[in-house]
């Protein structure tokens, strides 16, 4: 996310169109923040490559109604909610095979303002609530053999950080990278992929809710400060289904060869 960026001349690069290939052609896929902006477009992706996919959220009503869709009502703070989304999923269709580790919430105060209740929210969700979702996962999968993959949603804000309001927030989105490379290692053995996404200036809803944030700083309108947080490249936000179309290529066998890594899907902003 790069609120002013040196764009150079060129138009906005149009979005590609999916090449629509049946990569996960009845896998069962379980994506938590499912409701969200990025978790919404994950989910349309995944279906077009076949999957079924159980669609968990906080509010899982606002996931689009699909026969292939089984939403599922989860508070991803609390272990409990978190083994029983799990065991829907496994009774729904008797495996899972993938994982996308999407849910996250971000909140916003200065840096020397940030409480330690603050701090404890995003960590038990971005962070606690991923791993436990993880390690549950992988035991269902070794339990039955499957040679799954794991995508953890983590964010640029993981790797260049944003002080201004956002200082836990990036700190739990880097807690993700690290974990993502452990996990991977400690899964290898079994053959389950894990790897991590950071996205950046998509156009979703908590975009707008940080250009909001920026605004009261600025001056600046929120629409303003929103048209400015875009990729310095592609002169665009991304969208949903094209981190979607990330996601379900790291989950597929053709992403075999890459372990362990945080994949920045943002446009080129962030340099390593």
């Amino acid at each position: 996310m790069t609120a002013y960026a040196n764009f150079g001349s060129h138009a906005p690069l149009p979005v590609r169109p999916a090449v629509g290939a049946a990569a996960h052609a009845d896998k069962v896929i379980l994506v938590t923040g499912a409701a969200g902006g990025v978790g919404q477009g994950m989910v349309r992706t995944l279906l077009e490559a076949g999957a079924w996919v159980a669609a968990a959220d906080l509010d899982p009503g606002r996931v689009d109604a699909d026969p292939r869709v089984l939403p599922i009502a989860v508070e991803i703070a609390d272990p409990a909610s978190v083994a029983a989304m799990v065991e829907q999923t496994l009774v729904w269709r008797g495996r899972v095979d993938g994982l996308v580790n999407g849910a996250a919430v971000a909140l916003h105060a200065p840096p020397l303002d940030h409480g330690l209740e603050l701090w404890r929210r995003q960590f038990e969700i971005n962070v606690f609530g991923a791993y436990e979702t993880a390690r549950l996962v992988a035991k269902a999968m070794i339990e039955r053999g499957i040679r799954g993959a794991i995508v953890n949603i983590s964010s640029e804000a993981g790797k260049i950080g944003h002080a201004e309001t956002m200082i836990a927030y990036s700190a739990t989105k880097a807690a993700l990278i690290s974990m993502t490379r452990m996990l991977s290692a400690a899964l290898a053995a079994h053959d389950i992929n894990v790897n991590c996404v950071c996205p950046g200036s998509v156009a979703t809803p908590m975009l707008r809710q940080v250009a909001d944030v920026f605004s009261a700083m600025s001056g600046e309108t929120p629409e303003q400060v929103f048209d400015q947080m875009v990729s310095s490249q592609l002169r665009r936000h991304t969208t949903p289904e094209e981190i979607g179309r990330c996601v379900s290529f790291l989950l597929s066998d053709d992403a075999m060869l890459i372990r362990g890594q945080a994949v920045n899907v943002d446009g080129g902003d962030t340099p390593y």
